[in-house]
């Protein structure tokens, strides 16, 4: 090490100089107190509960006493009645969808693939586990190390003389040594240490002076030969980093197999609301013809003023059912688009998402062992289980390592090359080789150490440590096989019910069908109230509600039977270690802000959204309901 100082300032411009530095350091604002103002921002936001609506995001409006107030004044006569149903058709307008946006089941995945920030995060976990792989083979790398010294020594020396005083001299000794080396580590669990030593040296006295050069390359060796020793204990740690990369792939495949599971859960239930507002919207326009139709006929003077009042209860209903649906709706499309998270998409209402994936509508014949087996041999937490098993295993022979004693075998050889007439490095290198080394013989030691524990309580309760793992990861990957292969029986139980259910629906919506058409026809005939006729056509909508909901379910099951196995539905399997994606993490998106404007209300004119054609007015018989 070569030390030195120059002072090149005086007092008065070292204090300057030291001033002007504080000044630098104090107007260098350090990160760690960005991120101490940063805490202290957050726990001021902590402490106390907000009330809703402080930031004006939440308005008062009219009270409910207040609205029915106004509909008590106007429920009067014929004519207020009538400007009441027009009121619950504007109403039953607000059901209808912005812009739409077709998605089939496939897109579904690859967008929830893609932009699912859960997804991306939980692919990092793999990348973690591989670097750690890393660093227990970096363990085996070689170091170059290297040492540099210079020293100067100065003393007094008491030189005696006969016919003088005695006479005090300074000594000075000068000494410059550099030691480069090389550090191998062995996988065998030894050290291999060559080194190549350097040293110069003038010693200046009263008597004269003095100067040599010493050259001695070195090689020395430390191999444990009981503890600590052999390539299965060296390179345990390696593959138990690579169980553990394992366990994070597994670990990650799991978990996207259950987000894109939700993703799928998310778009049939999309489906199921979808198709339940369809529903809805054929009951509403079945009932107000029918109320239009009573109307017309009391007022010709054939029925009863009574039928009037009962279809307009149902109305009511009918209305209050399209709306709960629409609302089904919206929160179930929200719902697949916090799921894909495509950024294009707003979360809010003005863009709605129509699935056009078909369901399947098919039975199926299971081979019960094989599904069981092959969930066995597919699913993700079982392999990881299974890596964990091994790593616990590695752990056992690493820690039955440790009950040995310690015993190292360590061993150096050096040759000596000398210049005593100058400081001559070369010369001290050809000394080495020119065949004069039996007047500078080489060195060498040879020996070995010891280390016995007294007892070795805390190697022999790490090895029991390590047994028990051992069993307790054993016994984990069989009680999750038996949990696999029961998930597996319950989805195949679970689909074979629900086809049943299907078809029992079928027969429910037909039988439905039969009983309002004959309903509608005894009620024009006098034979049938009004009430019979409501009930026929609640009846039918509860058939076919129930029927779009078991055709979604059958879809979920299907979903549900395939990931018990470890697998999605489809034609193509899904490679999720292409599927990371930095960019999304190192700057998140953020969804398209919602309109400043209702859907449902007429847009402000700058806003020019495109216009979509309105449905057609005319109410759905008995028969075509159904379709």
């Amino acid at each position: 090490m070569i030390t030195a100082h120059v002072d090149i300032f005086g007092p008065r411009h070292r204090r300057a100089f030291s001033l002007v530095m504080l000044a630098g350091l104090a107007g260098c604002a350090s990160p760690l107190d960005t991120d101490h103002d940063d805490v202290r921002t957050i726990k001021e936001q902590l402490g106390t509960i907000r009330v809703l609506g402080e930031d004006r995001g939440l308005t008062e409006g009219a009270t409910l006493n207040s609205m029915l107030d106004d509909l008590k004044k106007k429920d009067r006569d014929s004519k207020d009645r009538i400007e009441l149903e027009n009121r619950l058709a504007r109403i039953a307008e607000l059901a209808k969808t912005g812009e739409t946006t077709s998605i089939t089941l496939p897109e579904t995945r690859r967008q929830t693939l893609q932009n699912n920030l859960s997804i991306q995060a939980v692919l990092l976990d793999p990348a973690i586990a591989k670097q750690a792989v890393r660093l227990q083979q970096a363990k085996f790398e070689s170091t170059f190390n290297l040492s540099v010294t210079q020293t100067r020594t100065v003393g007094p020396q008491f030189v005696p003389s006969k016919n003088n005083p005695p006479t005090t001299f300074d000594s000075e000794r000068t000494q410059f040594v550099a030691v480069p080396s090389v550090d191998v580590p062995l996988r065998s669990g030894g050290n291999l240490s060559v080194d190549w030593t350097t040293t110069t040296s003038l010693q200046s006295t009263a008597q004269g002076s003095s100067s040599n050069a010493i050259v001695q390359p070195g090689v020395s060796i430390t191999q444990p030969i009981l503890r600590n020793a052999g390539y299965d204990y060296n390179e345990s740690s390696i593959v138990i980093a690579q169980a553990g990369e394992a366990r994070a792939e597994a670990a990650t495949q799991y978990s996207i197999l259950s987000t894109l599971l939700e993703a799928e859960t998310t778009y049939w239930n999309l489906y199921r609301a979808a198709e339940i507002l369809k529903v809805q919207k054929d009951i509403y326009n079945y009932t107000k013809k029918t109320l239009d139709d009573t109307r017309t006929q009391v007022n010709a003077g054939y029925g009863s003023i009574s039928s009037v009042y009962n279809f307009e209860v149902t109305l009511s209903t009918s209305v209050s059912q399209l709306l709960s649906a629409e609302d089904s709706l919206a929160i179930a499309v929200r719902s697949l688009k916090s799921t894909i998270q495509n950024p294009e998409i707003s979360l809010d209402g003005s863009a709605a998402i129509v699935p056009s994936t078909e369901p399947i509508l098919r039975t199926f014949d299971f081979d019960k062992t094989l599904l069981v087996d092959a969930a066995v041999r597919n699913r993700a937490d079982l392999l990881g289980l299974e890596a964990a098993q091994i790593e616990a295993t590695i752990e056992v022979l690493a820690a039955k390592n440790q009950l040995l004693p310690e015993l190292d075998f360590i061993g150096s050889y050096n040759l000596n090359g000398f210049d005593f007439a100058g400081r001559s490095l070369p010369t001290a290198r050809s000394d080495i080789f020119d065949g004069t080394t039996v007047n500078n013989p080489a060195g060498f030691s040879i020996g070995v150490t010891a280390s016995v524990p007294l007892g070795n309580e805390a190697a022999d309760a790490n090895y029991q440590s390590a047994l028990f793992s051992r069993l307790q990861a054993i016994a984990n990957t069989r009680q999750q096989e038996i949990t696999v292969a029961t998930e597996v029986l319950n989805a195949i139980d679970n689909l074979e019910f629900g086809w049943r259910q299907i078809l029992v629906a079928r027969y429910e919506v037909a039988a439905a069908n039969r009983n309002l058409e004959a309903m509608k026809t005894l009620f024009q005939m006098g034979e049938r109230t009004s009430t019979d006729l409501a009930n026929a056509i609640n009846l039918l909508a509860l058939a076919r509600i129930n029927s779009v909901s078991q055709d979604a379910n059958y879809q979920i099951d299907l979903a549900n039977l395939a990931a018990a196995t470890g697998c999605l539905l489809g034609h193509a399997g899904v490679e999720w270690r292409d599927a990371s994606r930095l960019d999304l993490l190192e700057n998140p998106q953020t969804l398209s802000p919602p309109l400043p404007y209702d859907v449902a209300d007429a847009p402000p004119a700058e806003a020019d959204p495109k216009k979509k054609t309105s449905e057609s007015d005319d109410a759905p018989t008995p028969a075509t309901m159904n379709e």
